[in-house]
């Protein structure tokens, strides 16, 4: 499978120079506004485009793609069932934390909403799910990553836009650790977290002894000292038998072997009032709890629901339900996830949805305001519900089916305007899970470079035994293909515009007057087809202002080597320096006569073409030179002026048309082979 990704074509600088003395103006003004319409290319494998292939497991239960320049790095190749329309949101990023028993280890992935493709793959380990908080103004991205043996065992840990870990957080007291389920991040910069523990309890209802209860709490602490503000515990202020789970369905309630899970608390948010909202899934129970003695002002849903349902039972019949958050800050309305299923349990109503309830606290009213349901899908845990309020047609919602690999995006009437998949449906633990999807922007400047590698042209190839995607580095016969192309990329970067490659066959010094392309960012990966010949390359990371972010060790292309290092955080001397450089580049750049600035917005262009390979851009260009060149001189024959001359002395004076073709068709041989030593000091 052949990428969308092109080759990078740059014609060298001294066959530039030969052909503005050559060829008339006119030929180049209708050659480069012709090239201006070639279609625009992504650098990664593309997503899928309503893939029934996919959808089927032809590419296995979680498809993914490697890639040459970061080999920590791995990601997935979805596939979009609809396309984004119009009103859909505009935020940048998604976190993807895919898990299940054929995934392996699981990292964050932070992916960009626009293309899909990925922009930050985390080093560490996760388990449920990510998410991106805001406190006392700073950005902050956290995850809950198991720290012990045992499922429940393990910390959330804190990212800033560096990705440098500046926070974890983990229990206070006599608990073993934090449950993975979820983490509110308030505005003060506290962090409130759930928590399981297991203790004795009489269970002599279904006839345990010795019944042992898996109970609830939730704990409020200081994200920079750990300090305990508030802890609050279920089975003190709510019956545990109140659920709908039976701890006969799978054998609980025995001492230490698998205590009964009566409540299961799944998330919990604190608002600006200072109480919480808390959604126990085992309860069918969204409960709002004083912040101040912990006792439950009201609930709605399950068997002790306060509130009278006036949408006909549709408010109060969620089941099994996740993700519980206020929409409003006046605190009326409520979004979540009703799974309405477990692997055990099923609704007369049995596909999952994402809900938006409508409150009255004061009458006790509630209303279903708005229900998103589109494909018939049960997932039987996990899942999410957003409201995104940044669309330019009103709200829209975002719904996450868990362990369904699935993301829908609703205008807010209920029509789809976005719907992705990430691996075949119904496949229950055989494909990705992904506990939450959330749309949100984040701001990602790495401390860490750019890397290079070298590589053959974009060619992929798909490895069935573990449903990867990656260049192919040798033919059908075994044989290396050689590498004549760069790839560059910069794990975490978002503010990357383009990419400025420089190209060198004599040093390895390289500097702004050795600029072989410039080539706009498209996905996670870029590359640049410089030639089996050319010797040193490097990348510089630029961003919408023209300053230069980060540049790419020198690499050296007969080896996956890198020629000369760089300091971690590209220091910020260097890189001014380099954009003083670049600029005045741009600078010069301006001042060039019309034909020069149209001849650099082909280079640009075919660095983006998608679909025209170098050798064919070679083959019309000749063609169509030849044919404006012969029909000039039949027509200048027919008005008795002879033979036509070259227009400039020097190199090439006073060349004939023959001559001249003869000069093209040698560009041809030249570019065709990939001989660019004179272009370069």
């Amino acid at each position: 499978m052949r990428s969308h990704c092109p080759p990078s074509l740059a014609a060298p600088t001294s066959f530039r120079h030969q052909l503005s003395l050559q060829v008339d103006n006119m030929f180049l003004n209708i050659l480069f506004f012709a090239v201006l319409f070639i279609k625009d290319g992504l650098c990664d494998l593309p997503p899928f485009n309503n893939s029934s292939d996919y959808l089927n497991g032809k590419y296995g239960n979680y498809t993914r793609q490697r890639f040459l320049s970061d080999e920590g790095v791995i990601a997935p190749v979805a596939n979009v069932l609809v396309p984004a329309g119009e009103g859909v949101s505009p935020s940048r990023h998604t976190l993807w934390v895919p898990t299940g028993p054929r995934v392996g280890v699981t990292h964050p992935i932070l992916l960009d909403t626009k293309t899909l493709s990925v922009v930050w793959h985390s080093s560490m380990n996760a388990k449920l799910g990510a998410a991106k908080g805001r406190c006392n103004g700073t950005d902050y991205m956290y995850h809950w990553s198991q720290t012990g043996t045992q499922f429940h065992d393990g910390r959330f840990f804190f990212h800033n836009s560096e990705y440098e870990l500046v926070y974890n957080v983990t229990t206070v007291g006599k608990f073993p650790s934090a449950d993975a389920h979820d983490l509110y991040l308030t505005p003060n910069c506290t962090v409130v977290f759930p928590i399981v523990k297991e203790h004795p309890f009489n269970l002599t209802a279904y006839n345990i002894t010795n019944g042992v209860l898996k109970d609830a709490y939730f704990q409020e602490v200081d994200l920079a000292t750990n300090q305990l503000l508030f802890e609050w515990r279920a089975s003190k202020f709510i019956d545990p038998f109140t659920t709908y789970w039976d701890p006969e369905t799978r054998k609980e309630g025995v001492p230490r072997d698998a205590p009964f899970d009566w409540f299961h608390i799944n998330s919990v948010q604190k608002d600006d009032r200072g109480n919480y909202l808390v959604s126990s899934r085992h309860t069918h129970s969204i409960y709002y709890v004083s912040g101040l003695t912990g006792n439950v002002i009201w609930t709605v849903g399950g068997k002790q629901n306060n509130f009278r349902d006036m949408s006909s039972g549709k408010a109060t019949d969620f089941a099994w339900q996740h993700h519980a958050r206020w929409v409003d800050t006046e605190m009326t309305k409520i979004q979540l996830f009703d799974n309405r299923n477990t692997p055990w349990h099923s609704a007369e109503r049995p596909y999952s949805r994402g809900i938006v309830l409508r409150l009255d606290t004061v009458r006790k009213e509630v209303w279903l305001e708005h229900e998103y349901l589109f494909q018939p899908l049960k997932a039987v845990r996990e899942g999410s519900m957003q409201v995104l309020t940044d669309s330019p047609r009103g709200h829209t919602a975002l719904v996450g089916y868990g362990q369904q690999p699935a993301i829908t995006e609703f205008s807010e009437d209920g029509a789809v305007i976005w719907d992705v998949a990430f691996g075949p449906m119904h496949l229950d633990r055989e494909s990705a899970d992904n506990y939450r999807s959330l749309k949100f922007n984040w701001t990602g400047t790495p401390a860490w470079k750019p890397k290079i590698a070298p590589g053959p042209q974009p060619q992929y190839a798909f490895e069935s035994e573990n449903s990867t995607f990656h260049i192919a580095l040798h033919d059908d016969s075994g044989n290396s293909i050689p590498n004549n192309t760069a790839y560059f990329s910069w794990n975490g970067a978002t503010e990357i515009k383009k990419w400025i490659v420089l190209a060198s066959n004599h040093t390895s010094d390289l500097g702004i007057d050795h600029m072989w392309a410039e080539i706009p960012k498209l996905g996670f990966e870029t590359s640049s087809f410089v030639g089996e010949s050319t010797r040193f390359v490097q990348a510089l990371a630029i961003d919408d202002k023209d300053q230069i972010l980060g540049q790419t060790a020198v690499l050296s292309m007969g080896s996956s080597d890198e020629s000369r290092e760089f300091s971690l955080n590209n220091s910020t001397a260097e890189l001014h320096d380099l954009t003083t450089m670049w600029h005045a580049y741009l600078n010069e750049k301006a001042n060039q006569p019309f034909w020069y600035q149209w001849h650099t917005k082909w280079e640009e262009k075919t660095g983006k073409a998608g679909t025209i390979s170098v050798v064919g851009v070679l083959v019309v260009v000749i063609l169509f030179g030849v044919l404006v060149l012969a029909a000039r001189r039949y027509w200048r024959r027919r008005r008795g002026d002879g033979v036509y001359k070259g227009r400039s002395p020097g190199s090439f004076a006073d060349t004939d048309v023959d001559d001249e073709a003869t000069l093209l068709a040698s560009y041809s041989d030249a570019g065709s082979s990939h001989k660019l030593e004179s272009a370069w000091r």
